[in-house]
């Protein structure tokens, strides 16, 4: 399975993605926290180029988001930074070319609802580029943490088997790092805690 999360400027299709990431996890062989942050795909878009050559867009809402995020947050996908950031269609063929190693087409992708999908597909067509996965393999996390742990949030505690390192949400996570957001929802995915009331 692949989770894939996107940072954007906007809420829209056609709006400019700052970061994207990926994981790959086999739940059978019940990885880990660490390991799954060790083998993360992640990059950093080179946001100007976008909004000039592309024409992609950005929401005044999100951009006034972005200001209240944490500083940490900011730095990893909202500020520029030359040394890394990349045109889009170099740091997409190199997720294609990331998840071609794991030989494993039919596999489900995981994303938090469908503004992910639908901006990576208004790239797609915008760019002409062969797709990464299938239209019909993605799913929603929300979804599925809800009917799997009784819960109504999308959200779940995470409950570690004894052999592996324990997890601590507040401790290992900062929401809106696209590789924390990933890693979050594997877990989930994997050793969520069933509600109690449920």
């Amino acid at each position: 399975m692949f989770v894939f999360d996107v940072e954007t400027l906007g809420k829209e299709s056609n709006s400019v993605i700052l970061s994207m990431a990926a994981i790959y996890f086999i739940p059978d062989e019940q990885p880990g926290h660490k390991q799954l942050f060790d083998e993360a795909f992640f990059v950093k878009f080179d946001v100007e180029d976008q909004m000039k050559r592309l024409d992609r867009k950005v929401g005044k809402s999100t951009m006034s988001w972005w200001s209240k995020q944490c500083e940490n947050v900011r730095i990893k996908s909202f500020k520029p930074n030359p040394a890394i950031d990349v045109k889009f269609e170099d740091g997409y063929e190199s997720m294609r070319q990331w998840a071609a190693t794991k030989n494993d087409a039919n596999c489900y992708v995981w994303a938090r609802g469908n503004l992910d999908q639908l901006v990576l597909d208004s790239f797609e067509e915008q760019l002409g580029l062969e797709p990464i996965w299938p239209y019909a393999r993605w799913r929603d996390v929300r979804t599925a943490v809800d009917f799997l742990y009784g819960v109504t949030t999308g959200y779940t505690k995470v409950e570690t088997p004894p052999w592996l390192e324990a997890f601590d949400k507040d401790l290992h996570i900062t929401k809106h790092n696209p590789v924390d957001d990933c890693v979050l929802d594997a877990m989930m995915l994997m050793y969520g805690k069933p509600n109690e009331n449920r």
